[in-house]
């Protein structure tokens, strides 16, 4: 008898970088998370021109919204252009919180909020209490 496959680690249902969704099929999760990959592989070959791979970068949102899945492509071309462009000397410390948080394995635990951060709606509980005080009112320099 053959050994049962080994599992993957997967993500919560319903986590902002969760490919599974409560609402989706596998075939849409796969589709995304398999036009994620090619994205991100166009991105590396063009140098991280983020203009290069409009083509892929559509149809993953195209099978991202149809998965119910945040694929962090907004947060992914705002940090490349960022790194890319003129922001790049302010250190572009906005778009690398937004890319870390969005790459969350349990989702976001912070959010921008007005100009500021806050302690993402249900994720109190992984704070200690004056931890909120700690919230930066900006990304880093």
């Amino acid at each position: 008898q053959a050994p049962a496959p080994a599992r993957r680690p997967t993500l919560p249902p319903g986590s902002p970088t969760s490919l599974a969704p409560l609402s989706a099929t596998p075939a849409m999760a796969g589709s995304a998370a398999a036009l994620k990959r090619e994205w991100n592989s166009c991105l590396a070959k063009t140098g991280g021109n983020p203009g290069k791979c409009e083509r892929l970068e559509k149809d993953l949102r195209s099978a991202s919204k149809a998965a119910g899945a945040d694929c962090c492509i907004d947060e992914t071309v705002s940090l490349m252009r960022c790194t890319m462009g003129g922001k790049r000397a302010a250190g572009c410390g906005d778009a690398f919180v937004a890319m870390r948080e969005c790459n969350r394995a349990g989702g976001k635990h912070l959010v921008s909020e007005q100009g500021a951060y806050a302690v993402a709606p249900g994720k109190a509980g992984i704070f200690t209490a004056p931890a909120a005080a700690l919230v930066s009112t900006s990304g880093p320099p």
